[in-house]
C-alpha cells in the first residue's frame, strides 16, 4: 500500500514553525550583560553530544527530507560511518544513555547540515519549556547548562509549554500509523533514523525521498 506523506509532511512543518517562533521569542526574552538574546554560540557543552531518542515515524519521514537533499558524496558517506559508529557505541553501552556523549552524525563543524528538518526536541531543547502528560505531574526543564549558568536562580518570563506542540504531532502520527496500518513502537536515536534512510532509499538522489515506513512496515509489505 502506498501512502502520500506529503501532507503529513506539510503539517508538521507548519507545527515546526510554530515552535520555532516561540523559541525565538524566548531567546530574544533572555539578554545577555551585552544585551544580545541567548544563544548557543561559544557553549562548550553541545547538546548535540546528548543521546536523544525520537518517537514518531512522521519526524523520521521529515528527517529523511532533509537527507534526501544531501547531494555531497563525501558528506554521505561520512554521516553513514558515523551513524554506524554511534549506534555501536550505544549497543556496547544501552544502560548509560544518559551519560554518554556522543556527537551527533549530522553535525559538521558545530552545524546540523539538515536543520530546517531537525526533529522537536533539537528545536525546544535549551530554555526552560514544560510538558503536561495526563495522569502524571508536569515536567519543567530550566533550560541547558549554559543557559542555566547565564539565568538560573531568576524568574523566568517566557517558558516553552511543549504539550501542544507534542498533542499536535501525537494527533499527526496516529493519523499516519492508520493510514499506514503501523501501530509498533518507535524509538530510535538520529543515528538509528540515518541507518533506516540508508536501507529505505539511495543516499544521494537528484529528486526529493518518499520514503517508505522503516524496519518492521516493510515487513508487513507496506
Amino acid at each position: 500500500m502506498s501512502v502520500d506523506i506529503t501532507p503529513y509532511i506539510s503539517k508538521l512543518s507548519e507545527i515546526f514553525n510554530a515552535s520555532d517562533a516561540l523559541y525565538l521569542k524566548s531567546q530574544n526574552s533572555y539578554l545577555t550583560t551585552a544585551g544580545e538574546a541567548f544563544s548557543c554560540t561559544g557553549c562548550l557543552d553541545n547538546c548535540c553530544t546528548t543521546v536523544f531518542y525520537h518517537y514518531t515515524l512522521i519526524e523520521y519521514f521529515y528527517l529523511a527530507e532533509g537527507l534526501s537533499q544531501i547531494m555531497d558524496p563525501e558528506m554521505a558517506e561520512t554521516i553513514a560511518e558515523r551513524s554506524q559508529a554511534y549506534f555501536m557505541e550505544i549497543v556496547r553501552n544501552p544502560f548509560k544513555t544518559d551519560s554518554l556523549r556522543i556527537m551527533c552524525p549530522l553535525n559538521f563543524d558545530g552545524k546540523c547540515v539538515v536543520y530546517q528538518n531537525r526533529p522537536l526536541i533539537c528545536r525546544v531543547h535549551g530554555v526552560p519549556s514544560s510538558l503536561s502528560q495526563p495522569g502524571k505531574a508536569v515536567q519543567r526543564w530550566d533550560g541547558c547548562k549554559k543557559f542555566v549558568e547565564l539565568h538560573g536562580g531568576k524568574d523566568f518570563p517566557v517558558v516553552i509549554d511543549r504539550t501542544p506542540f507534542y498533542a499536535q504531532i501525537a494527533a499527526l502520527e496516529g493519523q499516519l500509523r492508520k493510514e499506514m496500518v503501523f501501530f509498533q513502537k518507535y524509538r530510535k536515536t538520529i543515528a538509528e533514523m540515518v541507518i533506516d534512510f540508508i536501507k529505505d532509499e539511495p543516499f544521494l538522489s537528484n529528486t526529493p525521498a518518499q520514503p517508505t515506513c522503516p524496519g518492521a512496515c516493510q515487513k508487513k509489505g507496506i
